[in-house]
């Protein structure tokens, strides 16, 4: 975290205590919203990157978790509303808008709302296969 991300104190709007894990190796740049009312997860080795995201747990009557998976890049400008999800292996284009459980491993996800719009190639795989980071071990 740095100056440029914030993490706001919520209203408590529901039972559920609002949690945040970030799975090993993962990695988000500056610049992003999340919103914590409910839980967030991020999957090991995933990528929030470019700038200007939004994770939003939360709308005025009820909250609901956002979920991505492992080996997920999200792009810069992407917006995630609550109960929004991501599974492993995806990559998301930017200016894309979550608004529901996305299932499809291995997809490119783009749109208003978003939609698995193609099958990653081996190309593709690679960049989100690779380490987040050279130094980490192996096994992460």
């Amino acid at each position: 975290m740095n100056e440029i991300n914030s993490i706001a104190d919520p209203d408590v709007v529901n039972p559920i205590d609002p949690r945040f894990l970030l799975g090993d190796g993962s990695i988000i740049t500056a610049g992003h919203k999340i919103d914590f009312t409910d839980r967030v997860t991020i999957g090991r080795r995933s990528i929030l990157g470019g700038r200007n995201s939004s994770l939003w747990t939360h709308n005025r009557q009820r909250t609901q978790p956002i979920d991505i998976g492992s080996f997920a890049y999200v792009g810069s400008e992407i917006r995630i509303a609550p109960g929004g999800s991501l599974p492993s292996k995806c990559i998301v284009g930017i200016g894309s808008v979550i608004t529901s459980e996305m299932s499809t491993e291995g997809y490119l996800i783009a749109g208003v709302p978003a939609k698995p719009v193609k099958e990653l190639s081996e190309e593709d795989r690679f960049l989100i296969e690779r380490k987040t980071r050279i130094d980490l071990p192996d096994d992460i």
